[in-house]
């Protein structure tokens, strides 16, 4: 394989592998995190030193004066998008399935939140439904949040590597699942905790709509390539 990447994409590894050392040495606890960060942070440096990628070669960028299309480009970064939020919500959900700490005070947790709720209808939900049936709430939380994560990881990475329309279209619609699954949590942890502060509101603000947005565009491309084919 030719050289592929220029100064700029060889400066972007590098700094990506400085941030991911960063976070193994001072962010990541768990020992899988600890080594999925190093070996990305190893496999950025030697893209950065090797003058290579096979991504971007997979994508049509042959050498360092052939580029990726906008298109390429425009796709790869929306998959990054999705990789991102997959991250988010497996951190979220290791979190919580990891200890036994979220399932043992669920009802502590629906409390708390329904103490002071804006929403009189969701309030009840929360001191309702939700507390009856507590331990089966508090198990689905935190498995869906595995799932969707699992799901936007590994359809991500099948629609970028894979060759074959049929498996790209497939990966595109599990992805449009995930993301409205994780469009419908963030809307819950909304009404349930929007009110505890600015932070726990604007994350789920902003995941909602990146979610939102990013389904619609995979449903365009889907319902696209669909007419195309008829």
């Amino acid at each position: 394989m030719e050289k592929n990447i220029n100064w700029l994409d060889r400066l972007m590894r590098i700094v990506l592998a400085a941030i991911l050392f960063f976070a193994v040495v001072v962010l990541f606890k768990h020992p899988v995190a600890r080594i999925l960060g190093t070996a990305g942070a190893l496999f950025a440096l030697w893209e950065a030193f090797s003058v290579k990628c096979y991504l971007t070669g997979h994508l049509g960028s042959k050498s360092v004066t052939e580029r990726l299309n906008e298109g390429s480009l425009y796709l790869l970064g929306l998959v990054a998008v999705q990789m991102i939020l997959a991250y988010e919500w497996w951190s979220a959900g290791w979190e919580k399935v990891s200890t036994p700490e979220f399932v043992n005070g669920i009802n502590g947790t629906l409390g708390y939140f329904a103490s002071k709720n804006p929403f009189p209808w969701y309030k009840d939900f929360l001191l309702g439904f939700a507390t009856r049936n507590s331990t089966v709430f508090a198990y689905s939380v935190e498995f869906s949040q595995i799932a969707i994560a699992i799901i936007l990881a590994v359809a991500g990475a099948v629609f970028v590597y894979s060759k074959q329309e049929v498996i790209k279209k497939i990966a595109l619609k599990l992805s449009i699942l995930a993301l409205v699954g994780g469009m419908l949590m963030n809307a819950n942890f909304y009404l349930a905790a929007g009110w505890t502060g600015p932070g726990t509101h604007g994350i789920n603000v902003v995941m909602f709509w990146v979610q939102g947005i990013l389904a619609y565009i995979w449903l365009y491309r889907v319902n696209q390539k669909n007419q195309i084919n008829s």
